[in-house]
């Protein structure tokens, strides 16, 4: 379950989360489509999303102030993910495990627009898990929500500035 310290109206598994965020990597190309300048390679955006917290199978969702403890507890906890993820596919044909290992690393590397997509899926899965909560009086969630719509005013990345306008609140 994510947010496992948090109490919660609605709780939220992982691969509920991972469907959300898929599903608003596809609104995302379909905003970005409309704009010039921009290839975005949608079948590979939406496979990024559904890995993208694949490794959560064997650690669950760490707590936030426990993996950004420190430098040193990141860079633990990424070693160990990324020893970890080929576990996940250790059951799939030998190709296609590599390609979803492959996609699982390019989304953590965060360089290609299918990439920060994810990324920004995954703040605006965040911001309205916190909204869904804050509505119906869970203070718990409301700093994390600003933070989440903080996060997404201040990201730079040029075909998020075309588009954010249509997205936060």
């Amino acid at each position: 379950m994510r947010f496992n310290l948090k109490p919660q109206h609605f709780p939220e598994s992982v691969s509920d989360h991972s469907y959300f965020v898929a599903y608003i990597v596809s609104i995302l190309c379909h905003l970005l489509g409309k704009q010039s300048g921009h290839t975005v390679d949608k079948q590979k955006a939406l496979e990024m999303a559904l890995v993208h917290d694949m490794e959560e199978m064997f650690s669950g969702d760490i707590v936030t102030p426990f993996k950004h403890y420190s430098t040193e507890m990141e860079k633990a906890i990424a070693k160990v993910n990324k020893e970890m993820i080929g576990e996940v596919f250790a059951d799939l044909p030998k190709e296609l495990a590599a390609h979803y290992v492959a996609l699982w690393n390019e989304e953590g590397a965060g360089e290609t627009i299918e990439a920060q997509m994810v990324k920004v899926a995954d703040k605006l899965s965040l911001i309205a898990k916190c909204a869904e909560e804050v509505r119906v009086g869970n203070e718990f969630f409301q700093e994390i929500y600003e933070q989440g719509i903080k996060f997404l005013e201040q990201y730079d990345k040029p075909w998020w500035q075309k588009i954010k306008a249509q997205i936060l609140p």
